[in-house]
């Protein structure tokens, strides 16, 4: 595969991704997930669509959290702070290793703005 055809596939991936993933969790709250916790991931997943330079990488999820890679594949490449819900309906923000909680917010939004605060120029984490 030359290097354009690459580069095509990625991003057919990563679109068909953005494009399913709201889908798959509206699909796991239909069929009795946490009601707090499923809607958290959703309007993280909204927010974060909103996101052109979210919208580069590609999402996925793990255990109620929002993650972005830099590669489509396993293994994952994280390089951008992940974000998830919290049960009282806040949000979270963590470093990409989930050591550190950056901040709490009241909004999937504000988490997400945190998230894209943290990237730099070419996607990947800053700061």
């Amino acid at each position: 595969m030359n290097l354009h055809a690459a580069d095509t596939d990625t991003a057919h991936r990563v679109d068909a991704r953005w494009q399913r993933l709201p889908t798959t969790w509206r699909l796991i709250q239909e069929r009795g997930g946490p009601e707090t916790l499923c809607r958290g991931v959703i309007e993280l997943i909204e927010a974060a669509s909103a996101q052109p330079q979210l919208r580069r990488l590609y999402p996925f999820t793990r255990q109620w959290t929002l993650w972005f890679s830099s590669c489509t594949r396993h293994p994952f490449k994280v390089e951008a702070p992940a974000a998830e819900p919290t049960p009282d309906g806040r949000f979270r923000v963590r470093s990409p290793s989930l050591n550190t909680v950056i901040a709490e917010t009241d909004t999937a939004e504000a988490a997400i703005a945190l998230v894209v605060d943290r990237l730099s120029p070419g996607g990947a984490a800053g700061r």
